[in-house]
């Protein structure tokens, strides 16, 4: 396996978090805004800026932007990363009737409904991930924490230059998922978040697979009532570093008590 140590290399990390839309009211505007989303960028953000991997002038943030603010940082992104580029995505997810493609759906976003429904102002996953694979970069990582993640895994699994690409999707295909609550991160980048700051190294395929493992045991479930089960799709024998740090000193351990009947202790004087 191909474990790939990116430090020390120009890398890079993009995380755009969609929290506010310009368009929530029917027929043609999204399911609403996400107050969720603001705490997932923050919170992933934070994470890697300690993790040992990217410094913090090489990790970007894209709140809520338009599409074209979102291509112009995904190319400007892509092309100053050398090492591994990451790239994350939290905000809604739309797919066409035939669930053959992914749309992350940007600020401007708005649904045409009907037998081929169309979602001006988003961005198909399958063009995010041509200008993702113009970059000089060894490993690119894509995060996606949206509606119908899964169905990014049928877009990879035909790409061209899929090689270096590993995939991480918060729910399985098809399935819709809750942002939580307006005060916290999402269920899934929390849990994301939690495990890529216990410390130590920790690769992408076993971040994934944890990942994967907590969120099916817990108690959160997917809108159609079943088990929400992350997805990644890498090559076998592909991996990269996603954190590096010293692990987590535990609390120490209080002072024991004076022994009873002991000699009280006095103030120092000057």
């Amino acid at each position: 396996m191909s474990g790939f140590d990116p430090r020390g290399l120009p890398n890079r990390a993009l995380l755009v978090g969609v929290s506010e839309y310009e368009l929530t009211e029917a027929p043609h505007g999204v399911p609403g805004d996400l107050p969720a989303v603001k705490h997932n960028v923050t919170r992933m953000r934070d994470v890697l800026a300690r993790g040992g991997v990217f410094g913090e002038e090489e990790i970007r943030v894209a709140r809520s932007p338009s599409l074209d603010e979102f291509g112009r940082q995904l190319s400007s992104a892509a092309q100053e990363a050398e090492g591994v580029l990451l790239f994350y995505f939290a905000g809604h997810g739309a797919i066409p009737s035939a669930g053959d493609e992914l749309f992350l759906q940007m600020r401007n976003a708005s649904v045409i409904a009907g037998g081929h429904a169309v979602f001006p102002g988003a961005e198909m996953f399958t063009t995010v991930l041509t200008v993702l694979a113009t970059s000089p970069a060894r490993r690119i990582v894509v995060i996606l924490d949206c509606c119908f993640a899964g169905n990014a895994a049928w877009v990879w699994e035909t790409f061209r230059d899929k090689r270096r690409v590993l995939l991480l999707m918060s729910v399985q295909a098809n399935h819709r998922i809750d942002a939580g609550g307006p005060r916290t991160a999402t269920p899934c980048t929390a849990a994301l978040a939690d495990l890529l700051d216990e410390g130590g190294e920790a690769g992408f395929r076993d971040v994934s697979e944890r990942l994967r493992a907590r969120m099916t045991a817990g108690p959160h479930r997917t809108v159609r009532q079943e088990p929400w089960e992350p997805q990644w799709r890498a090559d076998p024998d592909i991996d990269v570093l996603l954190v590096a740090k010293e692990p987590r000193k535990p609390d120490p351990d209080p002072p024991p008590p004076p022994p009873p009947g002991g000699p009280s202790h006095r103030a120092d004087r000057l």
